[in-house]
């Protein structure tokens, strides 16, 4: 959304924690460079990937965001990354945006969307190789960055299976 005028521009650093369960999203993020996840931790302490946000995506906790209520996710940085604030002072007046910022907002919440529910229905009825090559098909500059551990979350299984199951794709 690079017709947006956001709140700010900030680089952050690997790690770094821009939401936190149970706080209020102030922002939603957009990623010029690097990438962000948002996740969840469960009641066992094991954390479970919602999203993955490299270069041009966007992510927030919506419900947070738009009804300002605590947050169910985190949201952090995989990589050093330069991300665009998104406050809700930057949507107020919908009708002083211009034709080419609405369709592409538009356009970035359907991909995302799509990608969430595809996401939905790979964990419910797919295997874990569709859901790599759904992980790959939807990440593709994400497969050589991210470490297996990641996209072994992602995914639902562990990082020695994701090894195991890269290795019978690549002899194929």
């Amino acid at each position: 959304m690079d017709n947006i005028k956001t709140s700010k521009t900030k680089k952050i650093s690997k790690g770094d924690i821009l939401l936190s369960q149970g706080d209020i999203a102030s922002y939603g993020y957009k990623v010029k460079s690097g990438c962000l996840r948002s996740y969840v931790i469960d009641n066992t302490g094991k954390e479970h990937i919602l999203q993955f946000a490299p270069e041009g995506w966007l992510v927030s906790d919506l419900d947070s965001f738009t009804n300002q209520k605590p947050s169910v996710i985190f949201i952090d940085a995989i990589e050093d990354s330069e991300i665009s604030f998104i406050s809700k002072s930057d949507f107020k007046d919908f009708s002083k945006l211009e034709k080419d910022t609405l369709i592409e907002m538009n356009i970035k919440f359907r991909n995302n969307l799509i990608a969430t529910n595809k996401r939905i229905i790979a964990l419910l009825s797919a295997t874990a190789k569709e859901r790599y090559v759904e992980f790959t098909q939807t990440y593709p500059t994400l497969v050589q960055r991210l470490p297996l551990k990641l996209i072994a979350s992602y995914i639902g299984i562990t990082p020695e299976y994701l090894s195991d199951l890269r290795r019978k794709i690549a002899k194929k």
